[in-house]
């Protein structure tokens, strides 16, 4: 399976998937008692959607575009798609929008990650080296 069609499904895959998993994150993290003298929207970023949403779609993502090396730009447009589609049928998108801005940010992490750090060859042989 070659082409756009692997970036598009593993993009799609990991979408659902982060929504999947997120959700009972972020309800869990929610749940952690915050510090006293901690500002709310702080808390928020850094543990309820930051732990919740923003770790598990950078995992999740990263962990896609390594497994399949998908054309990442294609495989962030289709996570997009596919983490707004999830969220709309299964919850509604009345109070997602940071729980949405969190897995954006997570999948532009990641795809930044995996494009910068490994290059698309690194995993094709070479046994001669250039040698021949």
């Amino acid at each position: 399976m070659e082409g756009p069609l692997k970036s598009i499904l593993a993009g799609t895959f990991s979408g659902v998937f982060t929504c999947g998993l997120a959700v009972p994150a972020i309800g869990a993290t929610a749940a952690i008692a915050m510090p006293a003298g901690w500002s709310v929207t702080l808390w928020d970023a850094l543990i309820v959607f930051g732990l919740g949403a923003f770790l598990p779609a950078l995992i999740i993502h990263s962990s896609a575009l390594l497994i399949t090396r998908a054309n990442a730009l294609n495989a962030l447009a289709s996570f997009c798609v596919a983490v707004i589609a999830t969220t709309a049928l299964t919850s509604g998108l009345t109070y997602a929008g940071n729980a949405l801005a969190a897995f954006g940010v997570g999948a532009i992490t990641a795809t930044l990650l995996t494009s910068t750090l490994w290059s698309n060859n690194s995993f094709k042989p070479n046994p001669l080296r250039g040698s021949a």
